[in-house]
């Protein structure tokens, strides 16, 4: 072979090896360098989505604490309290005590105010020169119209740090005075010192505009003592001005650090407020470690086996663009139906809404999910809501969009304002649900109910939503103002009525029940009235059916049964011979077993007789647990009580129920009297007076509600009723005119009889 074209092969074949080995390079370089930018990006996006995240959860919890501080200024504007120091004084620590703060203080625009230290005493003579800058700065803002936080400070008060909020109080639309909470850094500390931040491998942190820490993780990756992100030397250069200038100028600014050998990265998002900002931190392949070991793996047994580091990369790159993917995918979408979530949706409608300007926001939830849940378990209450997501997912016209919130909540998007269009599409999903589920393999029929807000957002949708949450006879409605005065006149009754309660503003009204035959008064049914601070009245329809809803007629019924006892202690103590009182008490009372111990305990407190108190229970209560309703009863009768059923003939009442139930009183429903009385209805006339017939063979007495004219008072005398009552005898009056009008006359009677003795 020739020596010379040998060696020139062995040239040519040695730059073939080198050129293939350098392309090989280059490209296992360029391919290393995307995936490490994807994953970079991958890391932006996540860290951002989190960062807003915490930051939502901040802004919704300073806003609670704004509106818990609004809706107590204006109450104090409604009730005239804040002209009353000493009630005053007695509110705002009675309010601290319940909300927590670390102190709750009013200062009015002229004069000193009230302060109130959490756990401590309350302080008057308080005045602006007391507080600290940050503090008189709020006041300065709230004495403006606003509603101010401040920045955070140590509290030579509560010796630690706090901040302050603070919200104008007005009297006649003018601006008296400010009311101020200070607050703990307590949730911020809740949040940065978390373990969840990019699956628990990155903190965060709250900064104000100049980079110093307000509130620094316990688990930060800088392990120094440092004041701010600045300290140090691991900020330097460029990433420090760029930083510098993002706090500045309040903007977001993502960046790079290397620290103790490893290379980290930063994310800083501004909060709009006080010049706070979240400094949310992470290891450079910090939340898709397995990932980058593997790639930098592959990339050193590259240069010894390159075919192997080939196959390694192009593995390596395959499964982060597949687990980017999934990382994505759990941050925008649903785990259990694959829907967006709602920070997807709320994502896509902000694109949606710059395009198009007609659109409506629908609120979708499940009449009683939780029985599913409760009845078949988790797993059938998912395939539930995997259903549900498919139907509305066929119902959606182009362009419109849905996402499961939590729960059987589904918020969607329709490109509709029509409420008409609205109506008969919403309609038709819940007809097929409906329809659909009444055949499925468990037989349980799923009824849907919707709030739409038209040209409105997702909270509007809400409120509409929660309008009719027990109104199973309503499955669809629109936002508007007034269901929104509605629900929030709700919240305030519900904030306000523990309070009331302690304050006695319910007052016990008494209406007397009297004997047919000669109007002679043989006992009273009690009533209940709410009078406000200011002398003003709540009608009953305005709570009773709220308390019934939220449980809180558990403590009112007891609250009026107590203050029965009083009224009927007060009357012996005084000489009077005592009438028997009726007191309304509701289903939840009747299905709690100690029940019966309990009335007893409070009888023999006050020493009355257990005779002189009825119990009345409504028919519809009987009915819907008819054994335990009796059990009940025969154990109260056995213990001395009375007990009367209320609304007789208002339901589906049948004659079943007046020999199983052990009733002392039967209480006919003024709907059978009206129309007696008014329409002489012979068929009517004749079941009512056999009602009553039955009940007297029964040894049940028999009492007519809603007795307001001559006619009504001689119908019933001629049905041969016991007792009546109504407007024709007496209106509900109040405990103490009821003992003056009626009650002294026994005093009289009892003393006149002694004198003759």
């Amino acid at each position: 072979m020739d020596e010379k074209k040998l060696k020139k092969q062995l040239v040519r074949m040695s730059a073939a090896v080198i050129t293939v080995s350098m392309i090989l390079c280059v490209a296992v370089f360029g391919v290393l360098t995307y995936v490490l930018d994807a994953a970079h990006d991958a890391d932006h996006v996540q860290m951002k989505a989190e960062a807003l995240e915490y930051e939502s959860r901040i802004l919704k919890q300073i806003d609670k604490n704004f509106q818990i501080l609004n809706t107590m200024a204006k109450s104090y504007e409604i009730s005239g309290i804040i002209k009353d120091f000493d009630e005053l004084e007695k509110s705002i620590s009675e309010a601290n005590r319940v909300n927590s703060f670390v102190s709750v203080f009013y200062l009015p625009i002229e004069g000193t105010g009230i302060f109130d230290l959490y756990g401590q005493d309350t302080y008057r003579n308080f005045t602006l020169e007391d507080c600290s800058p940050q503090t008189k700065e709020t006041i300065l803002r709230a004495q403006q119209g606003e509603q101010a936080v401040s920045n955070m400070f140590e509290s030579m008060a509560y010796d630690g740090r706090i901040f302050i909020y603070s919200v104008p109080v007005y009297e006649n639309g003018e601006i008296i005075g400010v009311l101020s909470a200070g607050d703990t850094l307590e949730i911020f500390e809740d949040i940065v010192n978390g373990n969840f931040v990019m699956n628990g491998e990155g903190y965060v942190h709250l900064l104000n505009e100049n980079g110093d820490f307000l509130v620094r993780s316990e688990n930060t990756i800088v392990k120094e003592n440092i004041n701010t992100i600045f300290d140090g030397s691991y900020l330097t250069g460029e990433t420090k001005r760029k930083t510098l200038d993002a706090l500045s100028n309040q903007e977001s600014i993502y960046g790079d650090f290397e620290y103790r050998g490893e290379q980290c990265h930063f994310y800083i998002e501004p909060m709009g407020l006080n010049g706070w900002n979240l400094f949310c931190v992470d290891k450079l392949w910090g939340s898709t470690l397995s990932f980058g070991r593997i790639i930098f793996i592959v990339a050193g047994v590259f240069f010894s086996v390159l075919i192997i580091l080939l196959a390694f990369m192009f593995y390596a790159y395959y499964r982060f663009r597949k687990n980017a993917a999934l990382l994505l995918h759990f941050a925008y979408f649903d785990t259990v139906t694959g829907a967006r979530n709602t920070l997807k949706f709320d994502h896509d409608l902000q694109e949606f809404t710059k395009k198009h300007k007609e659109y409506s926001i629908v609120a979708l939830n499940i009449h009683n999910f939780k029985g599913i849940n409760d009845l078949f378990g988790k797993n059938q209450g998912d395939r539930v809501l995997c259903y549900l997501k498919k139907v509305i997912e066929d119902h959606l016209n182009d362009e419109e969009l849905f996402c499961r919130d939590s729960g059987d909540l589904f918020y969607l998007l329709l490109t509709e304002t029509d409420r008409t269009v609205i109506k008969e599409r919403l309609e038709a999903i819940i007809g097929q649900v409906k329809q659909e589920s009444s055949h499925a393999e468990y037989s349980y029929e799923i009824s849907l109910y919707a709030g739409v807000a038209v040209e409105k957002d997702r909270e509007k949708a809400l409120v509409a939503l929660q309008g009719i949450r027990q109104k199973h006879h309503i499955n669809i409605t629109f936002y508007d103002e007034e269901l929104h005065e509605k629900l929030r006149k709700r919240g305030e009754i519900e904030s306000y009525m523990q309070l009331a309660l302690e304050n006695r503003e319910f007052k016990l009204f008494l209406q007397p029940k009297n004997d047919l035959k000669n109007d002679e008064i043989i006992g009273a049914e009690a009533l209940v009235r709410w009078q406000k601070p200011d002398g003003s009245y709540r009608y009953p329809n305005e709570f009773i059916p709220l308390f019934e809803e939220n449980g809180f007629c558990i403590k009112l019924d007891m609250y009026m049964l107590e203050r029965v006892c009083e009224q009927i202690r007060a009357w012996i103590d005084s000489g009077i011979e005592p009438i028997p009182i009726s007191v309304n008490q509701s289903k939840m009372l009747f299905a709690n077993g100690n029940y019966p111990e309990v009335l007893t305990q409070l009888v023999n407190r006050y020493q009355i007789p257990p005779s002189l108190i009825t119990l009345e229970i409504l028919e519809r209560t009987a009915v819907d647990d008819f054994e335990q309703i009796s059990s009940q009863i025969d154990v109260l009768r056995s213990k001395g009580f009375k007990v009367s059923m209320d609304d007789f003939g208002s339901g589906y009442s049948s004659l079943n129920m007046l020999y199983q139930l052990n009733v002392d009183e039967l209480k006919l429903d003024r709907g059978f009297l009206r129309q007696t009385s008014h329409d002489d209805n012979d068929r009517r006339l004749i079941i009512l007076e056999q009602i009553i017939s039955f009940a007297k063979k029964l040894g049940v007495s028999t009492v007519a509600e809603g007795i307001e004219t001559q006619l009504d008072k001689d119908t019933m005398v001629k049905l041969a009723c016991d007792y009546g009552q109504g407007y024709f005898y007496e209106r509900p009056i109040s405990a103490e005119e009821f003992s003056e009008r009626y009650m002294a006359i026994r005093v009289k009677k009892n003393r006149g009889s002694s004198d003759k003795k």
